[in-house]
């Protein structure tokens, strides 16, 4: 991808995040740090064939705090979610959950970049868990898109 393609998906993730309504309103600088972070996340999956299916979903949260999302995912599509966090956030966590509220997939590492992987059996509105487990200085901002192939 040239350079100026990932700077111009960079921008308009950066406006996205700003200004989405799936968003919160992230503020300058972290909101470009974010739509930074999601471009480079994004060009490694498009190059293995994934597309973004939503997102992406943002906010700002506090140490061990969480924040909940509703996303609509088609059974047997192969999902990817990558969450970012700017770079007060030193860890944070996804988990998926089915239509029945059951865990599908999560990423709890001890890291501010996870990616779930999951592959639904059922159509229907999933859950999806944020949860920043370490932050140094409140509120940490996070970013997260969901990619499907």
């Amino acid at each position: 991808m040239t350079s100026w393609v990932k700077t111009a998906l960079a921008a308009l993730a950066a406006l996205t995040l700003a200004a989405g309504s799936a968003a919160a309103q992230v503020p300058d600088p972290y909101a470009r740090e974010l739509a930074q972070r999601l471009a480079r996340a994004e060009t490694v999956l498009v190059e293995n064939g994934y597309a973004r299916a939503a997102g992406p979903f943002a906010g700002g949260v506090g140490n061990r705090e969480g924040r909940r999302f509703s996303v609509m995912l088609r059974a047997g599509r192969d999902y990817r979610i990558v969450g970012v966090c700017e770079s007060r956030c030193r860890d944070f966590d996804l988990r998926v959950l089915d239509i029945d509220g059951r865990l599908i997939g999560e990423d709890v590492m001890e890291d501010n970049v996870p990616v779930v992987h999951v592959r639904p059996r059922a159509t229907g509105r999933h859950t999806i868990d944020v949860e920043m487990v370490r932050c140094a200085s409140a509120p940490c901002w996070f970013a997260f898109n969901v990619y499907s192939r």
